[in-house]
C-alpha cells in the first residue's frame, strides 16, 4: 500500500490535469478519480468533497509558489532586501506555467466566487507579502507598485487581455527587477 502523501500527491496531479482538460468548473470527483487511477472511494477518504479537493489544489500550488520564492530568495542571499527581487524572479518564472494557465485561473475564479472560503489562504499569503515588503526596510510605495505591477500581468494574462511581445515581457521583466532593486533601498 502506497503512503497515504503520495496517493494524496497523485490525487491532487489528476485533478490539476483534468482542471487543465475541462476547467475547473466540470472537474468531478469521478473524473479525478479515473485520471489518478483510484476508486472514488479513496478519493473522498482525501478529499470529502469537491471543495475540499480543490483547496487541496490551490494549497499545493501556493506552497509550489512560496518553495519557489523562498528558493530563489535563498540563492540571493535570504536577507529582507532581497526578497522583493526574489518574488518577481520567482512570478515571472511561473507564468504560464502550471495553473497559471488563462482557462484554469479563471475557473479557480469562478469557483472562489461560489465558494469563497476558498480565497482564505491565498488572503493570508497576499497580506502577509505585504507585510515582508514592508518590514523590509525598503522603499514600501515602490516595491507595493512592482508587486502590483505583476498581479496586472498576471490578471491580464488569465482573462487574455495582454498583447505583450515576448521581447516587451522581456523588457518588462527587466525594468520591473531594476524597480525591485530601487524598491530594496531605504526611502531617500
Amino acid at each position: 500500500m502506497a503512503p497515504r502523501s503520495s496517493s494524496r500527491e497523485r490525487i491532487l496531479e489528476a485533478a490539476e490535469k483534468v482542471a487543465i482538460e475541462v476547467g475547473v468548473g466540470h472537474l468531478t470527483l469521478e473524473a479525478v478519480a479515473a485520471k489518478a487511477g483510484i476508486s472514488k472511494g479513496g478519493l473522498l477518504y482525501h478529499f470529502g468533497t469537491k471543495e475540499a479537493l480543490l483547496k487541496g489544489m490551490i494549497d499545493r500550488h501556493m506552497d509550489e509558489e512560496a518553495q519557489r520564492i523562498a528558493e530563489t530568495h535563498a540563492e540571493l542571499g535570504g536577507t529582507p532586501d532581497t526578497y522583493l527581487r526574489a518574488f518577481v524572479d520567482s512570478m515571472m518564472q511561473a507564468n504560464g506555467k502550471d495553473l497559471h494557465t488563462p482557462a484554469v485561473s479563471r475557473s479557480f475564479l469562478a469557483a472562489a466566487a461560489n465558494s469563497p472560503g476558498l480565497l482564505e489562504r491565498p488572503r493570508t499569503v497576499f497580506a502577509e507579502h505585504f507585510e515582508r515588503l514592508r518590514a523590509s526596510g525598503g522603499h514600501f510605495p515602490l516595491a507595493a507598485i512592482v508587486s502590483l505591477a505583476l498581479d496586472g500581468l498576471y490578471f491580464g494574462d488569465i482573462f487574455e487581455f495582454s498583447t505583450l511581445t515576448p521581447t516587451e515581457r522581456e523588457q518588462l521583466t527587466a525594468e520591473l527587477l531594476k524597480l525591485a532593486d530601487r524598491a530594496s533601498l531605504p526611502p531617500a
